[in-house]
């Protein structure tokens, strides 16, 4: 008896079998949807002090504490924040993308249950520490890990689902509180975690990292199961590793010569410009008040309206929708707008209106007369936070995972990262000081000043990545913008999409 080997399966073949089920692009999705939902952990963690601090404070209260242990247990998880990112950092660079998002959501999921199962004031304030380290763990690996998975084209609305999960996080939090006791909302945000950890066995690890690595095959096969079997993603694999090779190649050739190409990676220029770009986009986001709005958003529209008998579960549920639903047409922009315009109408949006806001609002304390007219500061306060919503907001978190190069990315995404979480603290700690000072109006005035001058500042030096590829926006940096235009002047606008994809993941 003789068996017959049988016949070859060919990539087309394979291809043509796996397109009838998931699409390359169904799959780029999948594997962004793990970090995306742990991003949602994360904006659940910001908006749980909202929902816990009242329920504590109330008579009936198993559990009661002081104005100053509340304050503690607000401020416990911004507090390590920043520390997180960092680690998150050097977490994905020495493990990987995928090993760093298992991590966290373990840690996440820890810390949950920590809350949810809580009889005292220090075990909340444990939890309350885990969630804020997971929260910072959680910045850079999702931003880089969805850049190096996704196509160009889909690019800036996948990154753009991370602050839309932030956004989409807090209005859960605060249903969560608003229906259930401050246990139950922590055990079902916990269960998250378990929907984020499974989606993230299922995906592969990023191709960029296991290049860079030295691991071929696994590269390969991560890249494949992302991109498919085409012709266009076999040509485009095969530059991806002919030119990682040529790199490492050119560095030993020029190991011992003091030139550019065998300097450290932290002193070029292609790690100092979008490090210093990203320090503007985050420092401007931050000091136009995006998180003070959101910390006093019942009492500012409550000024605004005029009214004290104003529901506050009400009001908070009003200002996270408008956010939700301001952070869903983002991505819808991310998607078809380019950054530098979004950027821009996002910054001049926000500075119109923080000063028009400011304006009314001293019309409206001061001059009695102007009382009737409170539905002015009401549109101005909505208007800001849609304008800030669109741009300022989400743009730094998606730009974190395109501009860094392949070598710096994880430090480079930590370090920006953490960076946001210092001014976030600063900006929180500052502005009740500023409150007292000036006013609400004063306040809003000032931070329409920050706003106008950090977007003069960001079209000065913001470059345009939409529909680049992580390499081209590499070799943006090095050059630098005016040299780029330049030499990208005779080309034929087909080239960066039929070639462009082929630098992607370098």
């Amino acid at each position: 008896m003789i068996i017959k080997k049988p016949p070859a399966t060919n990539d087309a073949f394979i291809e043509s079998n796996v397109v009838k089920r998931f699409s390359p692009l169904a799959r780029q999705v999948l594997a962004a949807s793990g970090p995306i939902i742990s991003s949602a952990a994360a904006g659940m963690t910001n908006g749980f002090s909202a929902i816990l601090l009242p329920q504590l404070q109330q008579p009936d209260s198993k559990l009661s504490i002081t104005e100053d242990q509340a304050s503690w247990i607000a401020s416990m998880a911004p507090l390590p924040m920043a520390l997180g990112c960092i680690l998150g950092g050097l977490l994905m660079e020495r493990y990987g993308r995928k090993s760093a998002h298992l991590l966290l959501n373990v840690s996440f999921a820890v810390g949950w249950c920590v809350l949810s199962t809580a009889g005292s004031y220090p075990q909340i304030l444990a939890g309350r520490f885990i969630t804020g380290l997971s929260c910072g763990l959680v910045g850079p690996p999702a931003s880089v890990y969805i850049a190096e998975t996704s196509d160009p084209r889909y690019r800036g609305i996948l990154l753009a689902g991370v602050t839309f999960a932030v956004s989409s996080g807090i209005l859960l939090a605060h249903l969560f509180g608003t229906f259930f006791r401050w246990q139950t909302a922590a055990l079902l945000c916990s269960l998250f975690m378990i929907v984020a950890y499974v989606l993230m066995l299922a995906s592969p690890e990023s191709p960029a990292w296991l290049l860079a690595r030295g691991d071929r095959s696994e590269a390969e096969t991560s890249f494949r199961w992302l991109r498919g079997y085409d012709p266009a993603s076999r040509q485009e694999f095969d530059a991806m590793v002919a030119r990682t090779e040529q790199r490492t190649q050119h560095t030993d050739k020029s190991a011992g010569t003091p030139t550019e190409s065998n300097r450290s990676p932290y002193r070029r220029r292609e790690f100092l410009m979008p490090l210093a770009t990203l320090l503007v986009f985050f420092a401007t986001m931050q000091f136009s008040g995006v998180n003070i709005v959101a910390f006093y958003s019942i009492a500012l529209m409550k000024t605004t309206i005029g009214s004290d008998s104003l529901n506050e579960y009400l009001a908070m549920l009003i200002v996270d929708l408008v956010r939700v639903v301001t952070s869903l047409v983002a991505c819808i922009l991310l998607r078809s707008v380019g950054r530098r315009p979004l950027a821009m109408a996002s910054g001049v949006g926000t500075t119109v209106s923080l000063i028009g806001l400011s304006i009314f609002l001293y019309f409206q304390t001061s001059i009695p007369l102007y009382r009737n007219y409170s539905w002015l500061s009401l549109v101005f306060l909505i208007s800001y936070i849609v304008f800030v919503g669109i741009g300022l907001f989400p743009l730094p978190w998606c730009m974190t995972g395109e501009i860094f190069p392949v070598a710096t990315r994880g430090l480079g995404s930590g370090l920006t990262s953490s960076f946001n979480f210092v001014c976030f603290f600063a900006v929180i700690k500052t502005g009740p000081t500023l409150f007292a000072t000036v006013g609400i109006n004063g306040t809003f005035l000032v931070y329409g000043v920050i706003s106008l001058l950090g977007t003069l500042l960001l079209y000065m030096i913001l470059p345009e990545t939409k529909n680049r590829t992580l390499q081209e926006i590499e070799e943006q940096f090095r050059r630098g913008r005016s040299k780029t235009k330049d030499a990208e002047a005779p080309t034929v606008e087909g080239t960066s999409a039929g070639n462009g994809n082929i630098s992607q993941l370098a």
